[in-house]
């Protein structure tokens, strides 16, 4: 037979008084699948739950990989602009390392030109004292020359003016050759040392006017210089004595247009008169020591 709207009005009021029978009902009406569902579905249900939880919390993740991605991005840029500005000044150090190299290539260069002119300046001062020296030594025989020739000037003046020189010391002047007294100096001297006395500027001989009219005659063995120096008076002192070892009562004398002081000095020790441009020095003194 049929079922009716009716017999469905009746089975729903029959459940609703008889809840208990609800679960016979299903288990006739519904299969082992259908039965299971609401199960299902709770488990499902948890299942989305948890499935959403998961999401949220991916959510979240994802967000904070987004905003990490970001910052990393944000680095990212950061580090290339800096990139940037070290690459701009690495471009701008070779740049200035290139000018620093050119810069010192010139410096290389000038002072490869200043060597070369340094050198070439040495060269030139090399040359010019060369040519000083030439000069100083042109020089100093040009002196020495005029010197000699001063010397041999007053030696000639003094030769024949001996009065006008010597007059105030002695009288009767004469002026005497060294030869004629080298046969006397050849008995008593050695050929060295007659030949220093024959290299005697001038010999003179006379009577002193400090001991009268009747005094004994001296000489003079005079050394003639244009300046007079120490040698001068050495050698006039050395001469004088070599004089005297043939009997002769010598006093040496050192003239000339200068004297210089330590020929002074030593005049004094040596007891050697001194005659300058005319005027007198130590003539007694001189003079007494030759006759003691």
């Amino acid at each position: 037979m049929s079922f009716t709207v009716n017999d469905l009005q009746d089975l729903t009021r029959l459940l609703a008084t008889h809840p208990e029978w609800l679960g016979e009902v299903r288990r006739l009406v519904l299969t082992e699948e259908l039965l299971k569902l609401p199960e299902v579905i709770r488990e499902l249900v948890v299942l989305q739950r948890r499935t959403e939880e998961q999401l949220a919390q991916l959510a979240v993740r994802v967000n904070e990989l987004t905003e990490a991605q970001r910052r990393t991005e944000e680095r990212l840029d950061q580090l290339a602009a800096r990139m940037d500005q070290l690459a701009e000044a690495q471009r701008r150090t070779e740049e200035r390392l290139d000018q620093l190299a050119e810069a010192q290539r010139r410096t290389e260069e000038r002072l490869d030109q200043l060597a070369e002119a340094q050198r070439r300046t040495e060269e030139r001062l090399d040359q010019l004292a060369a040519r000083v020296d030439q000069l100083t030594q042109t020089t100093q025989l040009l002196v020495n020359q005029m010197a000699e020739v001063r010397g041999d000037l007053l030696e000639i003046k003094f030769r024949e003016r001996a009065s006008a020189y010597f007059g105030r010391w002695l009288r009767r002047i004469r002026v005497v050759p060294i030869t004629d007294i080298e046969d006397q100096l050849d008995t008593v001297l050695t050929d060295k040392e007659v030949n220093d006395l024959l290299a005697l500027d001038l010999l003179v001989r006379g009577r002193p006017r400090l001991a009268g009219p009747e005094a004994e005659e001296v000489w003079l063995a005079v050394e003639v210089s244009s300046v007079v120096d120490a040698n001068d008076v050495q050698r006039a002192a050395r001469r004088a004595a070599l004089l005297r070892r043939i009997g002769l009562r010598v006093v040496p004398v050192a003239a000339g247009a200068r004297i210089n002081p330590a020929a002074k000095t030593l005049a004094e020790s040596y007891h050697v008169a001194l005659m300058q441009d005319g005027a007198a020095r130590g003539w007694e003194q001189a003079y007494r020591a030759a006759l003691s």
